[in-house]
C-alpha cells in the first residue's frame, strides 16, 4: 500500500470532515499519511492530528517563508514536541526565493539550525526547495555532517544534475501531482532515469492535485495513486512494484515498524 510522505492535514479545507477522510484511507489504498508543519501552530495541530490517528505520522518544523518566526523558543517547543511517538521527522525546511526573496539569509540562517535541530533530535530532514536549489545544495553539502538519518526534498522537479548531487548527500527525492503535470519537464526525466531506491511518493495536499484531478481544490492523500501510476507508466514498470519499493523506502528512511 501507497504512503503519502507530505501532506498538510492541518489545512482549514479538511476541518469538517478530516475523520471521514482518514477513515477512507485504507481503501483508498494508503497505509499510512505524513502531516507536515509550517510553523510551530502548525506542527502542534500536526502532532495532535498524529496521535489521534494510527496512520497518521506528524513531521514538525519552521517553513522558510515562516523563518522570521524562528527563534529559541519556537526551538524549544519543537523539541518538546518531538518527544511524542508520532513525530518522525523535522520538515518542512530549506529555501524558497520564489515567495521570499527578501530574507534569504534569514532563510539560510533558519535552515542550519534545523539541520542542527534535526541531527541532534535524530530525525531525517524535509526539505522544501523553490528557486533555490544552488544555495540549497551549497547548504547541504557545507552540513553532510548533519545528513546522517537522511531525510528527502520534496516536491522535486529540478535537473537530474540536481538529482544525483541530492543522491550523493544520501537524501531521497518525493515525486508529487506536479510530475503529471503537462508542463513538466524535469521530473517526468528524472523519474525514468533516477534509482527507484532514492524515491518516494507525495501529495503536498490541499496543493498540486494530479492529472486527471487537476482543477480540483483541495487535493488529498487518496490521489497520491495518481502520482504513482505516473511514475509507473513513465519507466514502463508495474503500478504495484513502484508501490512496494517505495513504501520499504519510507519505511527505511523513517525507521517505522523499529
Amino acid at each position: 500500500m501507497l504512503i503519502d510522505t507530505h501532506a498538510h492535514l492541518t489545512d482549514d479545507n479538511y476541518l469538517d470532515h478530516l475523520d471521514t477522510m482518514v477513515a477512507s484511507f485504507k481503501e483508498d489504498g494508503l497505509e499510512k499519511v505524513f502531516t507536515v508543519g509550517y510553523d510551530l501552530e502548525s506542527s502542534k495541530k500536526c502532532v495532535e492530528i498524529a496521535e489521534k490517528y494510527d496512520c497518521v505520522y506528524a513531521i514538525i518544523g519552521v517553513h522558510p517563508d515562516d523563518s522570521l518566526t524562528y527563534n529559541d523558543e519556537v526551538e524549544k517547543e519543537l523539541i518538546n514536541l518531538s518527544k511524542s511517538k508520532k513525530v518522525i521527522g523535522i520538515g518542512e525546511i530549506g529555501l524558497d526565493y520564489h515567495n521570499s526573496p527578501n530574507i534569504k539569509d534569514t532563510q539560510k540562517d533558519v535552515f542550519i539550525k534545523q539541520l542542527k535541530l534535526a541531527h541532534k533530535l535524530n530525525l531525517p530532514i524535509v526539505i522544501h526547495n523553490r528557486e533555490s536549489i544552488g544555495d540549497c545544495l551549497a547548504i547541504l553539502k557545507e552540513h553532510k555532517d548533519l545528513l546522517k538519518k537522511g531525510g528527502i526534498v520534496h516536491c522535486f522537479s529540478e535537473s537530474y544534475e540536481s538529482y544525483k548531487e541530492i543522491k550523493r548527500l544520501g537524501l531521497k527525492i518525493a515525486f508529487g501531482g506536479n510530475l503529471t503535470f503537462k508542463n513538466a519537464v524535469n521530473g517526468p526525466k528524472v523519474a525514468s532515469l533516477c534509482d527507484i531506491e532514492d524515491v518516494v511518493f507525495e501529495t503536498d495536499c490541499p496543493y498540486l492535485t494530479p492529472v486527471p484531478h487537476r482543477g480540483l481544490f483541495p487535493n488529498e492523500p487518496k490521489y497520491t495513486m495518481c502520482v504513482a501510476e505516473k511514475f509507473a507508466s513513465l519507466r514502463n514498470e508495474s503500478v504495484d512494484e513502484v508501490i512496494k519499493k517505495t513504501t520499504e523506502n519510507v519505511y527505511k528512511l523513517f525507521k517505522l515498524g523499529e
